[in-house]
């Protein structure tokens, strides 16, 4: 059984993103700008986490 073309590169679009949302947490975290939430910052962080251990997950289960 093989998987979709789309399906081979979920892992990597969900490493991507998952990346791409625990830096930009990280940077609304510790950025000077304090208009920003702090719930806000963490759940971007939680969010990114969320997506790489998914992304991780995959690629183990592939492997």
């Amino acid at each position: 059984m093989t998987a979709s073309p789309e399906a081979k590169f979920a892992p990597i679009g969900a490493l991507r993103g998952g990346v791409v949302l625990m830096v930009l947490g990280a940077l609304m975290a510790w950025g000077p700008v304090d208009s920003i939430p702090t719930w806000l910052s963490l759940g971007t962080l939680v969010a990114g986490g969320f997506l790489l251990a998914i992304a991780l997950g995959i690629r183990m289960l592939r492997t």
